[in-house]
C-alpha cells in the first residue's frame, strides 16, 4: 500500500515527505480514515519501532489549521 509519510533523522538533522510503499503487515498500511501513525526507531526500539496510533483532526479539523495558517503568514507579509 502506497502511504505519504514525513521522515525526521535526528543524526542527518534532515526532515522529509516521501511516498513509499508498504507491506499489508506493517503498521503504516493498517491505517483508515484520519488515523495518525508514529514510529520511533531508537537505540531502545530496534529492530521493531515503538508504534503510537489515534485519530487525527479528520477533513475538516486539518483544513481550518491549513487555513488559519495561511492567514498567519498573510499577516506577516
Amino acid at each position: 500500500m502506497l502511504r505519504f509519510v514525513g521522515v525526521v533523522d535526528v543524526e542527518e538533522k534532515t526532515v522529509s515527505v516521501e511516498l513509499k510503499p508498504y507491506a499489508k503487515t506493517h503498521p503504516f498500511a493498517g491505517t483508515q480514515y484520519a488515523d495518525n501513525i508514529c514510529a520511533f526507531t531508537t537505540d531502545r526500539y530496534t529492530p521493531q519501532p515503538l508504534v503510537v496510533q489515534g485519530p487525527g483532526a479528520g477533513a475538516a479539523g486539518t483544513a481550518a489549521c491549513i487555513y488559519a495558517d495561511f492567514l498567519k503568514v498573510a499577516k506577516s507579509c
